[in-house]
This record gives structure tokens, sequence and C-alpha cells, in this order.
């Protein structure tokens, strides 16, 4: 091997070297943002719902103090029960929501840590190991989504049972 082939693979492996240093240090960047995620997540998913659930919840003990009188023994007691029963369940779900959403990045966070660094092309290759974590944090995720859907559902059910009440207690005043 002559000196100038000798020098020109020797660049071309510094090149490689360097390329493959910058996809590694990109694949450590994610990784540590998808960390930072999941700390928002678990904070994120869970506040509106819970904060309308449990301002629900309130209203309608308030509600159902001011009108006892007509609500007790009465039908628009089990408007008052069932209202309660939703959202008290709203609420549940709202903190069982952040928890599956944590699970759901901490297993997209491992899928990224499995991942194969290499220092020839490709650099970052997934493993059969990051695909299942992927997968499962995927899994985690759906169910997040609907268990949050669930949470607004049981609150929009525990709104119009509140509605019932309330226009129940319009039409029979207090005896």
């Amino acid at each position: 091997m002559t000196m100038p082939d000798y020098e020109e693979r020797r660049q071309k492996m510094e090149w490689l070297r360097g390329d493959a240093h910058i996809a590694h240090e990109i694949h450590h960047k994610s990784v540590s943002e998808h960390m930072a995620v999941v700390g928002t997540f678990s904070n994120a998913a869970m506040k509106a719902p819970a904060l309308a659930a449990a301002g629900a919840i309130a209203a309608l003990l308030g509600f159902f103090s001011a009108n006892y009188r007509a609500i007790a023994g009465t039908t628009g007691q089990s408007f008052f029960n069932e209202a309660l029963i939703l959202f008290g369940s709203s609420v549940l779900l709202t903190v069982l929501a952040p928890g599956l959403a944590y699970f759901s990045q901490l297993a997209f966070l491992w899928s990224l840590g499995r991942d194969d660094l290499r220092w020839e092309r490709p650099f970052v290759t997934e493993t059969a190991a990051s695909k299942r974590l992927y997968f499962v944090g995927t899994v985690f995720q759906v169910l997040a989504i609907i268990v949050v859907l669930g949470s607004i559902g049981l609150l929009v059910g525990g709104g119009w049972r509140f509605l019932l009440l309330a226009h129940f207690v319009s039409e029979n005043p207090p005896r």
C-alpha cells in the first residue's frame, strides 16, 4: 500500500468515525429528550379531566346540600347518585391515565436504549429487543388514550345526570 492510498483510507476512516460520533450523539440526545417527556406526560395527562371531574363533584355536592329537601327520598336522589358515581369514576380514570402514559414513555426510552450503536453505516440500528419495547410503549400509549377518552365520557355522562337532577329539582320544588 502506498503512502497516498494509506492517507486516503485513513482520512475516510476518520470521516466515518466522525459521522458515527454525530449519529451516536443524536441518538443520545433523543434518549435524554424522551427522559424529560416522561415527567411531563404524567402531569399533562391528568390535569384537565381531573380538575373538571373534581369541580363537578364539588358543584354536585353543593347543589345537593342546597336542595336536600327536594331531592332526598325521591327519584332525584338516583340522578344524584349516578352523577356522583360517574364523576368519581372519571377521577379514578384520570389518576390511572398518567401512569399508563409514564409506562409508555418509559418503554419508548428503553427501546432507544436497546438500539445498536455501530461504527459503520447505518450507525444506529433497531434490535429485536428495541422493537418489542417500542410495541409495548405503543400498547401503553393506546391504553392511556382509551382511559382518557373513557374519563371524558364518564365526565359527560355525569354532567348529563347532573342536568337531569337540576331539571328534576326545577320541576319538583322542596316539600
